[in-house]
């Protein structure tokens, strides 16, 4: 690894660290150079400011999520069987979920702020895209869901809010440390069994 690389790479993983602990705004600039050991011109030689910081933190990690809820958002329909149809798709999709922000939690709080940021923000321009695409993703899998499922056409938007929000919430407790429960097995069961109950309501 070359040495521009090496300093660009510290100074993205100070970044993370600081901007899952205090969010965007609560982050100055000041504070980024004194935690990469930097000065403020090799921040702007790098990243042009510190809204390119913020996104060249975050960018390789969303594309990261996104490509990962892609591969397990895929509806195979088997109408007849409860644990092979929609059951099967929403625990695969779950257990991502789970198991990308377990490993990546300081990405993952980002998330999770970034979700509640107003739509006039610094921050939900730069997320708004990658947030975008993973509604359309799971959407997706929903209208899928729907050529099978009668009942369902036409609640792909509502059904996406609700599984997307259902997730992080659980999440969201979890790394609070107000639910007891672990981003794990039976947590991904208990999830897809509840949201199942709304779906055939």
């Amino acid at each position: 690894m070359d040495d521009k690389n090496s300093v660009k790479q510290t100074i993205e993983a100070r970044a993370l660290e600081l901007f899952s602990a205090k969010g965007y705004e609560g982050v100055s600039v000041s504070e980024l150079t004194e935690a990469a050991g930097i000065t403020k011109p090799t921040l702007y030689y790098y990243f042009g400011s510190k809204e390119g910081l913020f996104e060249a933190v975050i960018q390789p990690h969303y594309t990261r999520l996104n490509t990962i809820i892609t591969a397990n958002a895929v509806y195979d329909p088997k109408p007849r069987s409860y644990h092979e149809d929609i059951y099967k798709t929403l625990t695969n999709l779950t257990t991502a979920y789970f198991t990308f922000a377990r490993e990546n939690e300081s990405f993952y709080r980002i998330t999770l702020a970034n979700l509640s940021m107003p739509c006039s923000s610094v921050v939900f321009k730069i997320v708004k895209k990658y947030h975008f695409m993973q509604f359309d993703i799971i959407g997706g899998m929903f209208r899928s869901m729907a050529k099978a499922h009668g009942n369902l056409r036409g609640k792909h938007k509502t059904l996406t809010w609700s599984f997307i929000g259902t997730v992080n919430s659980y999440i969201s407790l979890c790394f609070s440390g107000i639910s007891e429960k672990e981003l794990s097995g039976k947590s991904v069961r208990e999830l897809a069994h509840q949201f199942m109950h709304g779906i055939y309501a």
